[in-house]
């Protein structure tokens, strides 16, 4: 249906909760056709932005308390297994 067909019918009906201006505001407030591209410069600042986040918030990248550590053969202490706090990633 078109935006035109949308508000002719609107502003024809009886009137609801809604008033008509308030449905006649909503659909004019419809962008016709337009739908947000995402560019490589979008793209480009998002991983410009969690690089940022990741730098700033070191200890934040990992969950420490979680990480798991192994004796190996020849008495080294080996880091087998480190969370990752993807939430943080993934807000920003």
């Amino acid at each position: 249906m078109k935006k035109d067909l949308v508000l002719s019918s609107v502003q024809n009906s009886v009137s609801s909760i809604f008033s008509k201006e308030d449905v006649i505001n909503l659909i004019n407030s419809i962008e016709e056709g337009s739908s947000r591209k995402i560019t490589t410069l979008d793209i480009q600042r998002a991983i410009d932005k969690t690089i940022n986040w990741i730098d700033n918030n070191e200890r934040d990248v990992v969950d420490l308390d979680s990480a798991e550590f192994e004796l190996s053969y020849d008495n080294k202490i080996e880091c087998v297994g480190v969370p990752i706090n993807t939430e943080g990633l993934r807000e920003v």
